[in-house]
């Protein structure tokens, strides 16, 4: 997992077009977010992400180990299956449309997230740059 974090972090930090998108982001409010994935399938415990984000770039990613706390509170949080956050990767699912459906929920400002729909999205679309097979080697309850 902290292979997989620190090769996201780069993917972000390369990309001039989540740049653009996330411009502002964490500026006047805290920009670091939390990724949830509740255990599923084969895998019985979740898996935290902390992503300190600020201004389209990524200062950092961190895997919290069980009962560990974040670095901070965080501004947003997204919490969903790993079998969903695993189609989330592979493009199956569209993050805007997850959130609207509920398969994604935010505990957040939630006019602030559509506000930057289009960073969410390459949030998303970005994880098709990294080695996804941590979303791959074991079943997630697809």
């Amino acid at each position: 997992g902290e292979k997989w974090a620190k090769e996201y972090c780069n993917v972000l930090n390369n990309s001039k077009e989540y740049e653009e998108a996330a411009k502002g982001w964490g500026i006047d409010f805290e920009g670091a977010m939390l990724f949830i994935m509740s255990a599923s399938g084969e895998i019985d415990f979740d898996v935290v992400c902390f992503l300190d984000l600020k201004d389209g770039k990524c200062l950092g990613i961190k895997i919290l180990v069980p009962g560990e706390e974040p670095l901070r509170k965080p501004g947003m949080k997204l919490k969903a299956p790993l079998s969903i956050w695993k189609k989330l990767a592979f493009k199956e699912l569209n993050p805007i449309q997850a959130l609207m459906t509920g398969e994604l929920q935010l505990e957040g400002d939630m006019s602030l997230a559509m506000r930057y729909s289009q960073a969410a999205m390459m949030l998303a679309d970005l994880t098709e740059k990294t080695d996804r097979s941590i979303f791959t080697k074991f079943n997630l309850g697809d």
